[in-house]
């Protein structure tokens, strides 16, 4: 299986060449003097740019080679946003994990405060019922103190 950028490259790697042979060919069929060693800068860029031209062309006169460059590049697409998707999932799921800690944290605090408080309560009325246990020994004490009978 070859890499998506390699059908995408070699197809214009061979436009290229086809594009620098035919403007060869241009050249040598007028038989014009080769230029001088400062005018070959802007023929290259001349060059290139009916290099360019040609190999539009040659794009747009094929409809299967446009299809096929068309297919590569939506192909790349998707897998540019497929990784972009991938990404921000991972992001989320990252912030949400985070948030779910923290709410995590939460309740257990708040699960601790009220397990303290059920537990202070209970000891308050542990003691609570002690006082009233000692008061009612207090009075059954000062009933059994006094005469039954009548006055001192």
């Amino acid at each position: 299986m070859t890499h998506p950028l390699t059908k995408l490259i070699v197809p214009w790697l061979v436009i290229a060449g086809l594009a620098t042979a035919a403007a060869a060919q241009t050249a040598a069929a007028t038989e014009s003097p080769p230029p001088a060693a400062p005018a070959a800068a802007p023929a290259a860029a001349v060059d290139a740019a009916s290099a360019r031209a040609q190999c539009t062309t040659a794009m747009n006169a094929d409809p299967k080679f446009a299809a096929e460059i068309v297919k590569i590049a939506d192909q790349a697409a998707a897998i540019k946003r497929d990784a972009d998707t991938l990404a921000a999932h991972t992001d989320a799921y990252a912030h949400i994990q985070k948030n779910e800690r923290h709410v995590i944290y939460a309740y257990a605090a708040m699960w601790i405060i009220a397990a303290a408080f059920v537990i202070f309560l209970w000891r308050r009325q542990q003691g609570l019922q002690s006082e009233i246990a000692q008061l009612h020994r207090e009075l059954d004490a000062a009933a059994s103190d006094k005469p039954a009978g009548g006055r001192s």
